[in-house]
């Protein structure tokens, strides 16, 4: 439910009347009294932020992306942690129409609040710490599959913003100057600093990114596809399924099959249009085995300064770090045969054996 909390209230009827109407009454009215308060946020946004800034040039984004569970959350975190760079957080993402008023008013509660661990893993956060790019982008247009995830009997409909192939030219291009906007915003607050950004979903428009942002550089993260199948299974029974204002009615498998393919095709096809040196591939084993290894790698490829200044610090919180991954039963020998047949070009791709 959280990136909807963030709605104005003309998004938000919109956004039922599409639907017909059809959420859990009692959240239904939440959101829409949450609506009501954005309202008033939203007058006193306008009077702090002026609407100028760039994002391109010398402090041009690096995205991180790669499908969900393969390990572009903890890739974020541990990038964020430099501080040449500013980055989307949670409470941001959450409300991206009135988030520098929250940070005017509400600054000490921000920092005041505990962190917890999220409900698919044990990776705790905050509403300071660094988050998903989509979230924003769903309250901002109302055109993402994260919307899908809130109205489940239309996850189809809102399918088709993975990559916007079937979508008007007006439709991307007010997209686009909607993640200009945001990322303006967190620049007005962060002047100076490059972005940081982390979004699976944008695993299949680099194309449309790179159009946006000439500059930006890019570092995709594969992961072994049983390891990312069966994170993904825990997702939707976790984090999705508590976000859902509908009763789910589609087969949860066939469904993260077939989103896997989608956004790992996408990325196939256009990883061509990126110059080489923008785009950096590493798999999460090697970032996960050889943390300090794989950032120095990225430094390195990408011509970010300052890592030997970051390493000591990097190397702290690495050694500090206490955290349980998760546990899971083996595959079907029915899934497993799905696997193999609808994601072998992506098996072949990045070596990966079954």
């Amino acid at each position: 439910m959280d990136s909807v909390i963030g709605l104005l209230p003309g998004q938000w009827f919109k956004l039922l009347k599409e639907n017909r109407f059809k959420a859990r009454p009692a959240r239904m009215a939440l959101i829409s009294a949450l609506t009501v308060r954005n309202h008033r946020f939203l007058a006193r946004e306008k009077k702090i932020y002026p609407g100028k800034t760039t994002v391109n040039g010398e402090h041009a984004p690096v995205f991180i992306i790669g499908h969900w569970r393969s390990g572009t959350t903890f890739l974020h975190n541990l990038l964020s942690r430099d501080e040449q760079f500013t980055f989307p957080r949670t409470f941001q993402v959450n409300n991206p129409h009135t988030f520098l008023h929250i940070h005017q008013k509400y600054n000490a509660l921000l920092r005041e609040r505990t962190a917890k661990k999220r409900s698919m893993d044990n990776v705790k956060v905050s509403l300071l710490s660094p988050a998903e790019d989509e979230f924003a982008l769903a309250a901002l247009t109302l055109r993402s599959p994260i919307v899908g995830w809130l109205f489940p009997q239309r996850q189809t409909h809102y399918d088709r913003y993975t990559t916007f192939e079937t979508c008007n030219r007006e439709l991307l291009e007010n997209w686009g100057k909607s993640y200009i906007h945001f990322f303006n915003k967190i620049r007005f607050m962060t002047p100076g600093k490059r972005i940081l950004s982390k979004s699976p979903l944008n695993t299949a428009r680099i194309k449309k990114l790179h159009e946006i942002f000439p500059a930006a550089r890019f570092i995709f993260l594969h992961r072994h596809p049983y390891e990312v199948f069966n994170s993904t299974i825990r997702l939707y029974d976790t984090a999705i399924a508590r976000s859902s204002l509908q009763k789910p009615d589609y087969d949860v498998t066939g469904r993260i099959i077939e989103r896997y393919r989608q956004i790992h095709s996408a990325y196939l096809e256009q990883r061509a249009l990126i110059p080489g040196e923008k785009l950096l591939e590493i798999s999460y084993d090697e970032l996960d085995k050889e943390p300090l290894k794989t950032v120095e790698k990225i430094y390195r490829y990408h011509g970010l300064s300052g890592y030997e200044d970051f390493k000591p610090g990097l190397s702290t919180h690495l050694n500090g770090l206490s955290y349980t991954k998760n546990k899971y039963p083996a595959l079907s020998r029915e899934t497993v045969d799905k696997i193999q047949r609808h994601w072998e070009p992506y098996l072949q791709e990045w070596n990966y054996k079954l």
